[in-house]
């Protein structure tokens, strides 16, 4: 339309338009795909509504026939416009607006819209396509530079670094040390004097989580390239997990980027003949996470997950000495088969199908004594999260 709109209006207008183009790919998905070409490689940054479509296309199987949902036969729409769309880089109008669309806030920090989520994945492998590093690292930086309050800008920014490590490597490692050393990071470290944060300063505060999901997803992108970077990468994430202001943000993104990381290990077909330096420094960290876990609960998310990445771990070479052994044991041990309070495991009946008949005997703080024959035990094994049976 030739018209002049109003903002508003022709926000509503792109958002119906984006709409019919969605519908219209259920039944011809290729001249979607053309049409959404043109737009991105005119040479002027589309509105968000075309990324919309793009980001539905590439994420919802239902838009396609059975027939059509094997990868050969999707349509390469990100991939081959990420490769086309490299110029664009270079171009300080396109690339700026790029950045704004990318650290744009969210209308729910919550969720991230479809046209966000692909043009992370978009931006990422426009940078794995680019041939000057130099120009490589110079929007990592960029990108790095920018805020790292949200969880989903978080972890968009960590797909992008890691996107760009498929064929870039050396040079995201480069820009992850740079970044890493940056005054806002240091100042975010309990190992260095501490800036008092102002409401301004909250786009540094979780920086330190960004960093650790960029490594996982380095790791996780560059597949067999990883083993001989693993101990660097596994020396930082150990930096980070000890030197951060610690919370519950910073506890979770550890959890996410680790078992990224010990995937790639484990794809990895010279792993078993490797010989990894920092695997027991990471299980130190993976056992005081279990515990500090609380007591009074049966079951946490971080008490299983630590658990599992444990378990591969301890597959790897070098095989750790009887004494960490004996302590690894004794800690998950104490962490899974203490017995709660009362109160707590009436709390959790709710979990069983058949919730047991928790008894109070005057023994009941014996949880592992044996009752005279013919007795019922005072402890049901379920209630320990045993389970029945011998």
């Amino acid at each position: 339309s030739q018209l002049a709109l109003p903002p508003e209006l022709e926000e509503a207008y792109q958002d119906a338009a984006s709409n019919v183009l969605v519908a219209i790919c259920r039944h011809s998905w290729q001249v979607v795909a053309r049409h959404l070409e043109t737009e991105v490689l005119s040479g002027v940054f589309p509105h968000r509504s075309i990324f919309y479509v793009m980001g539905i296309m590439t994420s919802d199987e239902t838009l396609f026939k059975e027939g059509e949902k094997r990868p050969s036969a999707r349509p390469p729409v990100c991939s081959q416009m990420a490769i086309k769309s490299v110029p664009f880089l270079n171009k300080e109008g396109w690339s700026k607006e790029l950045l704004g669309a990318l650290t744009r806030p969210d209308r729910t920090q919550q969720e991230q819209p479809p046209e966000k989520a692909f043009l992370f994945i978009y931006y990422g492998l426009m940078l794995q396509a680019e041939e000057n590093g130099t120009n490589v690292r110079t929007h990592l930086k960029t990108l790095l530079e920018t805020s790292h309050q949200w969880p989903k800008q978080r972890e968009g920014i960590a797909l992008t670094v890691g996107l760009a490590a498929t064929r870039h490597l050396d040079h995201v490692w480069a820009v992850l040390e740079q970044f890493g050393r940056s005054t806002p990071i240091r100042w975010s470290l309990n190992s260095f004097s501490p800036k008092v944060l102002n409401s301004g300063d909250l786009r540094w505060k979780w920086a330190s989580s960004t960093i650790l999901l960029a490594y996982g997803q380095m790791a996780d992108k560059a597949k067999a390239q990883i083993l001989p970077w693993v101990d660097n990468i596994l020396s930082r994430m150990i930096f980070f997990f000890h030197y951060s202001s610690w919370d519950e943000t910073l506890k979770q993104s550890f959890l996410t980027a680790i078992p990224m990381l010990v995937g790639a290990i484990n794809r990895n077909e010279g792993a078993q003949s490797y010989e990894f330096s920092q695997v027991s420094e990471l299980l130190e960290c993976l056992m005081l996470l279990m515990e500090k876990e609380p007591q009074d609960t049966l079951c946490t998310p971080t008490r299983q997950q630590t658990i599992r990445i444990i378990s591969s771990l301890c597959k790897l070479r070098p095989q750790l000495d009887l004494e960490k052994k004996s302590r690894l044991l004794s800690i998950s041990l104490r962490s899974v088969m203490s017995l709660p309070l009362l109160e707590v495991l009436e709390k959790h009946t709710c979990l069983f199908l058949e919730p047991p008949n928790i008894q109070v005997r005057g023994w009941h703080l014996h949880p592992f004594r044996r009752g005279a024959p013919g007795e019922e035990c005072p402890v049901p094994r379920t209630a320990l999260g045993l389970g029945g049976g011998r």
